[in-house]
């Protein structure tokens, strides 16, 4: 499944994922990134490793 990037720049990305139905925050630490999910569906995704 992939989601659809709305925005990106640098680090960060905001995209759509119509299968990510939580709120919340999820850290990542094999892929080292923080995803937050402040609405259903709507994804940001933030690059921790420099």
């Amino acid at each position: 499944m992939t989601d659809k990037i709305l925005y990106q720049s640098g680090r960060f990305r905001l995209s759509f994922a119509w299968y990510d139905l939580w709120v919340g925050a999820f850290i990542d630490t094999a892929k080292q990134k923080l995803y937050l999910c402040p609405l259903p569906t709507i994804l940001i995704t933030v690059n921790l490793s420099s």
